[in-house]
């Protein structure tokens, strides 16, 4: 156990869960079955209406991101772009989909794809901005093991009673690469932390469901 859990901590996450069962768990049922139905990158239609929908409904803020080329949007640049390295987009996704959970070993190759995927992104839009929260919500929907990062998660994760960095970091599990997004390798060895100690509280949890448990436990840290 990296952290403590009380009994309340237990109640409360099974809470959350019931939260979203009752809010999201529909919107998720219908992008995952989205991205189960139309898994490749082999048409350039399909591909941008997965980014336009990801894109809006998780909020990921692709449209803020900008480019130097204002005669297209955001979003069919970033179809374009998965369209063109589609081979290796796809190649990827299917060594990530060969583990059926989140670990240091699944946890590298979602770290070196990851990163790949934002450089190629960011070079490609000629953007200054990153775009590892929308990395790594489209390639949630695609290979669910993947842990979704955004701002909410972030600042949970790193309260300091819970995982924060400077707290487990000689304790992390996988090591920094070059090719790693540097925010995003910390919250992933942060996220491996958190959810083991879920599994050893018997708490059945799947990515998504960690997931959730941080962004709905950031509203009452705030208060």
């Amino acid at each position: 156990m990296y952290c403590v859990w009380s009994k309340s901590d237990k109640m409360d996450f099974k809470e959350a869960q019931e939260e979203r069962i009752t809010l999201y768990l529909k919107t998720d049922k219908i992008l995952y079955d989205m991205c189960r139905n139309w898994p490749t990158h082999n048409d350039i239609g399909e591909i941008q209406a997965k980014v336009r929908i990801i894109g809006r409904v998780y909020a990921t803020g692709l449209e803020r991101k900008g480019e130097e080329d204002k005669s297209k949007g955001i979003y069919e640049t970033v179809g374009e772009l998965l369209f063109k390295h589609r081979n290796f987009v796809d190649s990827e996704l299917n060594e990530i989909r060969k583990f059926t959970r989140i670990s240091r070993i699944s946890g590298e190759k979602i770290l070196a794809f990851h990163g790949k995927l934002v450089k190629l992104i960011r070079d490609g839009t000629d953007s200054k901005r990153n775009f590892r929260s929308f990395v790594s919500k489209y390639l949630h929907f695609h290979a669910p093991i993947v842990p979704i990062f955004d701002s909410r998660a972030l600042t949970t994760i790193n309260h300091k009673d819970w995982y924060p960095w400077n707290k487990i970091r000689n304790k992390v599990l996988i090591t920094k690469k070059s090719t790693y997004d540097p925010v995003y390798f910390k919250f992933l060895n942060q996220f491996l932390m958190y959810f083991g100690d879920l599994q050893k509280q018997k708490l059945n949890p799947t990515v998504k469901t960690a997931d959730y448990f941080l962004i709905w436990s950031k509203e009452y840290l705030s208060k």
